[in-house]
């Protein structure tokens, strides 16, 4: 049984991966949902101060109760927290698979990579502009959610969203993780690009990939969720990655 374990990104929770969950074989792998810190409801959410170090102890926590290494499925935001778990107990990792995943380089943070990005003329503010300021967080504005998120669902996803996406604590979001070659470096990496993607944008996923040593990456023609717009053909790209290795 191959064990996988899915971590959402900021201003999301665990619910963003149940379309993709029933196109997994159950029989042969074993699915593993939580909810970082505080996200688990909008009210939980509010005055959440959880921050990178509390997102990686509560997964290394749960990976716990699971006796052979794990793959780690990580959503957007969420790869951080993934490259992170991996640094800190690589032997419990099997690969990391990103998904519009921030598989960001040591050292270098996201808005950091996006300055990067833009000095070629692209416009990398995906949601910035959509972000509302809260004592302890950000939210996102509905018109960021139907017009970046989820440009690409049903009107019935986008009402979803709204009534979902929770409040993202920035000291989770706004951060540099350093990582080492002989830990988080040596865990195999896989990278599923959104190709259209509005939020975070195409052209700062692949210089990720050129950045960081990734062992094979495949796109898919949607926006930033692809577990929910897309997802029986992810669903087929993840089990491809995992049984290559």
């Amino acid at each position: 049984m191959t064990n996988l374990f899915f971590i959402h990104g900021a201003w999301a929770s665990g619910w963003v991966w149940e379309p993709l969950l029933k196109y997994l074989d159950s029989t042969v792998i074993q699915c593993h949902v939580v909810n970082l810190p505080d996200s688990e409801s909008y009210e939980a959410s509010i005055q959440s101060q959880a921050d990178l170090t509390q997102y990686t102890s509560h997964v290394l926590n749960n990976l716990e109760h699971i006796d052979e290494p794990v793959w780690l499925i990580a959503h957007s935001g969420g790869g951080i927290t993934a490259t992170a778990v991996a640094e800190q107990n690589p032997d419990k990792i099997a690969g990391i698979i990103y998904i519009a995943g921030m598989m960001l380089p040591s050292g270098i943070n996201f808005t950091d990579l996006c300055r990067i990005v833009s000095k070629r003329g692209v416009d990398t503010q995906g949601i910035a502009p959509y972000l509302q300021q809260t004592p302890y967080g950000t939210k996102v504005h509905t018109k960021g959610i139907s017009g970046i998120f989820l440009h690409d669902a049903t009107q019935e996803t986008i009402e979803l969203a709204n009534n979902k996406m929770v409040i993202q604590p920035n000291a989770a979001r706004v951060v540099t993780l350093n990582w080492t070659a002989e830990n988080a470096g040596r865990i195999p990496k896989y990278y599923i690009l959104a190709e259209n993607d509005r939020s975070l944008v195409p052209e700062v996923q692949h210089e990720m990939t050129m950045l960081t040593r990734t062992t094979d990456i495949a796109t898919l023609p949607c926006g930033h969720f692809p577990q929910i717009v897309m997802p029986q053909p992810l669903a087929h790209i993840i089990m491809k990655f995992i049984e290559s290795e």
